[in-house]
């Protein structure tokens, strides 16, 4: 049996960290294309108007990434993602799905 090689880990000068709002995408040869993007509500218009009007309020989307990403590496995130999922769910309750969200409040997320 092959000894395994020393592995050194450090972070990409272009690393950074992103609060993902979205992802959308699809498969494509060798494995699935996800963009991931960003949103930031942008109060501008809501402090010029006279009155203040909340609904003059904007939403500013900027796509951060694309990942292309393999077969193998999409089914291992899945099971990663799931078991993070059930770890949230145990010490925070249920995460309701966009359509729960839209039952209880009569509008669509982030309106």
């Amino acid at each position: 049996m092959s000894e395994l090689p020393d592995i050194k880990a450090e972070y990409s000068e272009n690393y950074r960290r992103i609060n993902v709002a979205g992802i959308f995408g699809g498969i494509i040869a060798g494995g699935v294309e996800a963009i991931v993007y960003s949103e930031e509500r942008r109060a501008e218009g809501v402090l010029a108007s006279q009155p203040v009007s909340p609904d003059k309020i904007t939403i500013k989307r900027t796509v951060e990434v694309q990942l292309i990403i393999d077969p193998i590496q999409m089914k291992s995130m899945h099971q990663w993602l799931e078991q993070q999922i059930m770890k949230y769910e145990k010490i925070f309750g249920h995460i309701p799905s966009l359509e729960e969200i839209e039952a209880r409040t009569g509008k669509e997320p982030n309106q």
